[in-house]
């Protein structure tokens, strides 16, 4: 018992007294909490406002496709200017985005909303990334389970708020939106005040002009793209992240298609409110575990649990169209919720560990990139699928591209060299490469 108060004590010290240590987990809160409800409703209201289901698609794909051209830049950037220039960028255009939504009548005024998304989630997570492994040496791992326990604490507000304005207030979605908008800006400035710079001045990247850089930066966007890619240790975790990444955004696209639409509950249907019921109740469950993921990525390393998960993930996709009970859909979503966190958790410390320190804004900024592509291929490739098969068919489908890919990607890991291998990464900046 002496023990366990004595751990207590130490992890209250380490996460809740080091500011350094609890701003990663407060930025999560406050991102996921704008980014749960853009993403639970953006594409509902695209439903309501009478938008057809390839304009969807393509709207939904884009918040991905700009995001191919602006992770690698600004993640770079971030090694130049410091992490909370770009952090704070991006929680300025969550809450920017969730208003455009509030004005929204017509899906041009959606797309400019997505487009202001993407900005700000090509600013906010590869710096939030590079923050946690700026200010955790050792244990990454564990460090990025606290923060997703933020992320959490982030979708349990933001899921709540939804069904209560929802459910109980009788609000339409646009009134939600701008209420979350007016939250998510008022949390951001106060935020700012409290989270210092993770970066240390001396070993940022030399920059005369930031500007200039940055444009810079933009250029050089796939020769520097191409030197993190071609190092092999990286290389076999890009792979990972495409299929990871397909998957989960199918899964955020497609799953309150699905629960509204109730294929899986026999065509009954359900209201609105019910996407949010699940995304609070998955949450408020696996907010409780995220350590325990972040452990055995450290544990464990990078192949099994990456093999593992991902095998959870593709059975759970198709179990969905096939159980007729809501409590079957709910634990099914949150097996999967915690199989999908586990694999993000072992590419994003995989990354941070293989990418020397110079180049670790670099490394992030290309992971972000090969995210940004296996959501934006998940949209592009199944919308039309959709469209034309229906929604049951559609997760069947989806299910069996992840087993086909994991199959190859497992195949090509475990004949590799051990993960714990070491990035052999150039020491030159990527852009005084010829």
């Amino acid at each position: 018992m002496r023990k366990q108060l004595s751990t207590l004590s130490s992890n209250f010290r380490d996460y809740f007294l080091d500011r350094r240590k609890l701003s990663p987990v407060l930025l999560g809160v406050v991102g996921v909490f704008s980014l749960s409800v853009f993403g639970s409703y953006v594409g509902l209201h695209l439903k309501d406002i009478g938008t057809t289901q390839i304009i969807i698609g393509v709207i939904l794909a884009m918040r991905n496709i700009y995001q191919l051209f602006l992770r690698v830049p600004l993640s770079d950037f971030s090694q130049k200017v410091g992490r909370k220039p770009l952090l704070f960028s991006g929680l300025f255009c969550y809450s920017l985005a969730l208003f455009t939504l509030f004005l929204a009548n017509h899906w041009i005024l959606v797309f400019i909303a997505t487009t202001l998304l993407a900005l700000g989630m090509s600013s906010f997570w590869p710096a939030l990334i590079s923050y946690i492994a700026d200010v955790e040496k050792d244990n990454v791992g564990k460090l990025q389970g606290r923060t997703f326990q933020g992320t959490d604490m982030g979708s349990i507000l933001g899921s709540l708020v939804a069904y209560l304005l929802i459910k109980l207030l009788k609000f339409p979605l646009q009134n939600l939106f701008g209420i979350t908008a007016l939250a998510s800006f008022i949390a951001g400035i106060l935020l700012f005040f409290y989270v210092p710079e993770s970066l240390d001045v001396s070993i940022r990247s030399n920059a005369q002009s930031k500007i200039r850089d940055l444009l810079t930066s933009f250029k050089s966007m796939f020769s520097s793209l191409a030197i993190v890619s071609k190092q092999r240790s990286l290389m076999i975790v890009y792979f990972y992240q495409i299929v990871l990444a397909f998957l989960e955004y199918f899964m955020t696209a497609f799953f309150p298609f699905l629960i509204t639409t109730s294929v899986a509950l026999g065509g009954k249907g359900m209201p609105y409110e019910t996407v949010a019921l699940i995304m609070w109740i998955n949450s408020g469950v696996l907010i409780f575990f995220k350590p325990l993921f972040g452990r055995i990525i450290d544990k464990f390393g990078f192949k099994l649990p990456i093999t593992i998960t991902l095998s959870i993930c593709a059975v759970t996709i198709w179990s969905l169209v096939v159980v007729n009970s809501l409590v079957f859909i709910v634990v099914i979503y949150l097996i999967y919720s915690a199989a999908t966190l586990t694999s993000y958790i072992a590419t994003n410390s995989e990354t941070t560990r293989r990418a020397k320190v110079a180049q670790r804004g670099l490394a992030v900024g290309a992971l972000g990139f090969y995210l940004s592509a296996g959501r934006s291929l998940s949209t592009l490739v199944l919308s039309p699928v959709w469209r034309t098969l229906g929604i049951a068919l559609l997760f069947k489908i989806a299910a069996s591209i992840v087993a086909v890919f994991l199959i190859i990607l497992s195949f090509l890991t475990w004949m590799a060299n051990p993960s714990k291998e070491t990035a052999e990464l150039k020491e030159k900046t990527p852009f005084d490469a010829p």
